[in-house]
């Protein structure tokens, strides 16, 4: 099968579409890679992304066409060329042939149901890349918050506050911190930096709020902390930094929940089944 994968705008990991493809290509599968960037497309975006979307049809004419993106114009402006669009979305459905949520909370914002009828819509999350081996770890905790989420980064200040001698850095690698914090101040639809995190072996404090509960498994692969509860993550941050040994595991059982959850053959098996069931049923798996 030959398969046009499209890193398109808007949430989603940096490296989901790459993870995807090179999945797909490990499976026997053809996969062309075609990146989606808004600033050069002029200031009348979508009726450029139309004609962009035509032409790489054209010239590569898939079989499906995956796209990473959530902005739901971006995927609308690759229907009716011929070809079956999947839309691996945040919380907007397009009009799509299916629809993936990355969480079940992202599933449940859209409705639980695709555009055009029910078994047009699932609930799959974002493949990520899993680094072949563990790297050491430097002598820093990363913590990943919204730019504009200032709450949750007064939470995170907060904590770290409580322990001047632990590093927290706002920028960063997942693979080179001892241990990753993510915290959002709303329910956001998909855990920002939380796959990468359990990706690369590091143990991920996280809140209730949004989908990181629906990943982060309480003190298997991490923490988890009540919107606004300092307390609780301030002593999380002590805990993982006194206990490096610790937070090594939890990082390690991260890993192989991600390889479960993220990447591997299984899920390739079933995103196989929906592009077929999205109409690439004459094609044999």
């Amino acid at each position: 099968m030959k398969i046009l994968v499209i890193d398109g705008p808007g949430v989603h990991p940096k490296s989901s579409a790459r993870a995807l493809g090179r999945a797909l290509h490990r499976a026997g599968h053809g996969v062309i890679m075609h990146p989606i960037d808004l600033a050069k497309l002029g200031w009348f975006r979508r009726p450029a992304l139309e004609k962009l979307a035509a032409k790489v049809i054209r010239l590569h004419t898939p079989d499906v066409v995956p796209i990473f993106t959530s902005e739901p114009w971006v995927a609308d402006a690759f229907l009716h060329l011929g070809v079956s669009v999947v839309h691996s979305a945040l919380d907007r459905a397009s009009q799509a042939d299916w629809i993936i949520a990355p969480s079940e909370k992202a599933f449940a914002h859209t409705g639980g149901r695709g555009p055009v009828g029910d078994n047009r819509a699932a609930f799959f999350p974002y493949p990520v890349e899993i680094p072949d081996e563990e790297t050491l770890p430097s002598d820093f905790v990363l913590a990943i918050a919204g730019r504009k989420d200032k709450l949750a980064r007064r939470w995170i200040a907060a904590a770290a506050a409580q322990h001047p001698d632990i590093p927290v850095r706002f920028e960063g690698d997942p693979q080179e911190a001892r241990f990753v914090v993510s915290m959002t101040s709303r329910e956001e639809p998909w855990p920002i930096g939380v796959a990468e995190a359990m990706a690369a072996r590091r143990a991920v404090i996280a809140g209730w709020t949004g989908a990181a509960s629906e990943y982060v498994l309480e003190g298997v692969t991490g923490f988890l902390s009540a919107p606004g509860d300092v307390q609780s993550l301030a002593s999380h941050l002590r805990y993982l930094w006194d206990q490096p040994d610790e937070a090594a595991r939890l990082g390690r059982a991260g890993c192989e929940e991600a390889k479960a959850v993220f990447g591997g053959g299984e899920q390739i098996r079933t995103l196989m089944r929906w592009y077929l069931r999205a109409g690439v049923s004459r094609l044999a798996v």
